[in-house]
């Protein structure tokens, strides 16, 4: 039981220690700057003295919330068009031109065209992975749909009169529920590494602000100069949690 659960209990114990950190890794130490990792500090420090373990854990926790509220907008957008989808035939094919159009384009550009339109910063980040990662599932969640409007209960359900919006929530909700949770987890990790990508770019947040993409993004500058860590522990860390929501989600699917 343990063994699987262990994704789901490492990225909650990961989640709570970058909440109750105290320390935001902004406090600058020119005296103690460069410094290897050792006892005091477990990942090294940067070019202005800063603590990166202090550093690294506020801007996943940042990322996090990027992630996920990117994740949860583009399940609600894709379960509104996935309905708008099987309203009739052309709303349907609608849908799916637009499916077809919008994969068609390249995922990295569009991204970085709807981050530069939205302003960047957090919103743009959210806007941006929000309306650049919904053509998959909308596409699963409307082929769903159209399996389960001809299920019969669903037939024999309009046949005693009831409505179709009372039979979407009563019929379709519970089976819609496990497919549209599955797919918010599975865009977790995208976002979450598609966000660090925007940042990184320089397309994404400001640098003062902590986070996984400004952190690799700055510490590529110094990487020739030997100081290796700065790039190494974020990049573990961004990956190990990449890592884990991905099981979380292959887990949730199973």
């Amino acid at each position: 039981m343990l063994k699987k659960h262990l994704p789901l209990i490492l990225f909650c114990f990961l989640l709570l220690l970058s909440i109750s950190w105290q320390k935001n890794g902004e406090t600058i130490d020119l005296f103690n700057k460069n410094i290897m990792p050792n006892s005091d500090y477990w990942f090294g420090t940067d070019w202005l003295g800063r603590d990166v373990f202090s550093r690294t854990l506020k801007a996943l926790l940042f990322s996090l919330a990027m992630g996920g509220l990117a994740s949860l907008c583009c399940t609600l957008l894709s379960t509104c068009l996935a309905l708008i989808g099987n309203v009739n035939s052309a709303c349907s094919y609608l849908i799916n031109t637009l499916i077809d159009v919008w994969s068609a384009l390249p995922h990295i550009l569009v991204m970085i065209v709807l981050s530069i339109l939205a302003g960047g910063g957090f919103e743009g980040l959210v806007i941006a992975i929000t309306f650049s990662h919904w053509p998959k599932l909308t596409r699963l969640l409307k082929v769903e749909i159209e399996q389960l409007r001809h299920k019969p209960y669903v037939l024999h359900s309009l046949a005693f009169g009831h409505s179709t919006l009372r039979c979407y929530i009563t019929h379709l909700t519970p089976h819609l529920l496990p497919q549209i949770l599955t797919g918010m987890i599975i865009l977790y990790p995208q976002a979450l590494v598609h966000g660090a990508g925007l940042t990184f770019l320089g397309f994404g947040i400001e640098p003062s602000t902590p986070s996984m993409g400004g952190m690799l993004s700055e510490a590529s500058q110094y990487l020739l100069s030997g100081q290796w860590w700065l790039a190494l522990f974020p990049g573990i860390v961004l990956v190990t949690s990449s890592l884990l929501l991905m099981l979380i989600g292959t887990r949730v699917r199973r």
